[in-house]
């Protein structure tokens, strides 16, 4: 038991030395000692709330515009201080509406719900529009309906 003892003793006192030495660190900084390093070259000096100084990539969206918004200026740089939102989509354009606008095959299911192109002839069956609603269709739908039918029917056969 005694050898145990010293044993914990020998591999805690490094461990009792570094956690002393952090905690002067952190108490010679919190009382003016040296400040935390800038954020470096090539960055826009911004510190976000947690401390972590923010890329170039995540200032907007950290920071906001102007980056003093939510952020603390750390040696910024004068670019930084010119950056401007960037637009979130055209609103002169109508809102995207119904099936197909994002990139969909264009058909709405049986269920309600807009069909996707891996599913396109199970849902709806050939030719379209067959069990589905045409909404916006794309130009190649009929095509790949035609190609997954054809796909099914061959997987069907190899089966026993």
């Amino acid at each position: 038991m005694l050898r145990h003892r010293s044993r914990i003793r020998t591999i805690a006192q490094p461990f009792r030395s570094c956690l002393l030495i952090g905690l002067l660190t952190g108490l010679a900084a919190a009382i003016g000692g040296p400040a935390r390093a800038a954020c470096g070259p090539g960055q826009p000096g911004y510190r976000d709330a947690s401390g972590a100084c923010v890329g170039w990539t995540h200032l907007e969206g950290r920071c906001g515009v102007p980056p003093e918004t939510r952020c603390t200026p750390d040696e910024p740089d004068p670019a930084a201080a010119r950056i401007v939102a960037t637009p979130r989509g055209d609103p002169s354009l109508p809102a995207c509406r119904g099936c197909g606008c994002k990139g969909g095959p264009g058909y709405r299911g049986p269920d309600g719900r807009c069909v996707g192109w891996k599913d396109l002839s199970r849902s709806c069956g050939t030719p379209l529009p067959g069990r589905c609603i045409a909404e916006g269709p794309a130009a190649g739908a009929d095509a790949v309906a035609d190609q997954q039918d054809t796909i099914r029917a061959r997987s069907r056969r190899k089966s026993p």
